[in-house]
């Protein structure tokens, strides 16, 4: 007769066989019925179809899913803000340029006068240059080449002096694309754009293009395309409702060689937003 009370001495368990164990008791403490299913089982249809939407959208818009235009791109897959490109925006118009760029933004025979709505400071076409951007609209007076509206854009270059020059061009902006408002799935309206600006030894093409910008847009990046090759990503400007973009190629042009930009969107937390190409 055994008086041994203690059991026989059993190997521990590796952790394979504490898995199933630990499998075969959840499945039967797990109730069976379907209405406790079901509702476990939602949450995750939910999400399914969240997801679905999602890639109906891609596919309706034709664009790959890295395109930084497209919402709800996959996580691995995710386009961010480029480090360290280079800025166009060199801040707020020089007080001393205002009232020359309010009186530049007008026609060669225009009597009229302009009312600036936006203007910002930028990049030249060359190193040693700058150029002064602006929106404006008829103060009084009209001219016969001015939309109904009477709005306009203007670039004028600031050559190495550092004062307003007056070279450079005013733009008329057509009635329709001041009415019109960018939308969730366009992001940015072009008001004017002009893609030939070429420098006196033809050794730098440039292009550049003022928009009306979406409120969560809060940075913009554009890089140009010209005979197969790209550029680098650069930053805009976004302030106060426009956005402005511009990219440079060197090489050797001649006039009418036109420089395409490639443009894409982020918001205050560095998403993509959607921008129409």
């Amino acid at each position: 007769m055994n008086l041994q009370l203690d059991p026989p001495p059993v190997p521990p368990l590796n952790s394979s066989q504490r898995s199933r164990l630990r499998n075969r008791v959840m499945d039967k403490s797990r109730p069976t019925d379907d209405q406790s299913t079901r509702r476990w089982i939602a949450p995750v249809v939910a999400v399914g179809a969240v997801a679905a939407v999602v890639a109906g959208t891609l596919v309706i818009t034709g664009k790959p899913s890295s395109d930084p235009g497209v919402a709800g791109t996959p996580a691995h897959n995710t386009v961010s803000p480029a480090s360290g490109a280079p800025k166009v925006d060199l801040g707020a118009v020089p007080r001393r340029d205002l009232s020359n760029l309010g009186r530049d933004c007008t026609f060669p025979d225009e009597k009229s006068t302009v009312k600036l709505l936006w203007s910002r400071h930028v990049r030249g076409i060359t190193k040693d240059s700058a150029a002064s951007v602006a929106v404006a609209a008829n103060s009084t007076g009209r001219h016969p080449d001015v939309a109904k509206l009477g709005f306009r854009v203007c670039m004028m270059r600031t050559p190495p002096s550092g004062r307003l020059g007056a070279v450079g061009m005013v733009a008329v902006v057509a009635d329709k694309a001041w009415t019109a408002r960018p939308t969730a799935g366009q992001g940015l309206v072009v008001l004017s754009t002009n893609d030939t600006d070429l420098t006196a030894d033809s050794g730098t093409l440039q292009s550049w293009t003022i928009y009306r910008a979406r409120p969560e847009i809060a940075r913009v990046e554009s890089r140009y395309v010209w005979k197969g090759k790209v550029g680098e990503w650069t930053e805009g400007v976004v302030d106060r409702g426009f956005a402005y973009t511009e990219v440079q190629a060197h090489g050797k042009f001649t006039n009418g060689d036109r420089l395409k930009q490639e443009i894409r969107a982020f918001d205050a937390a560095g998403q993509p937003v959607p921008v129409k190409r």
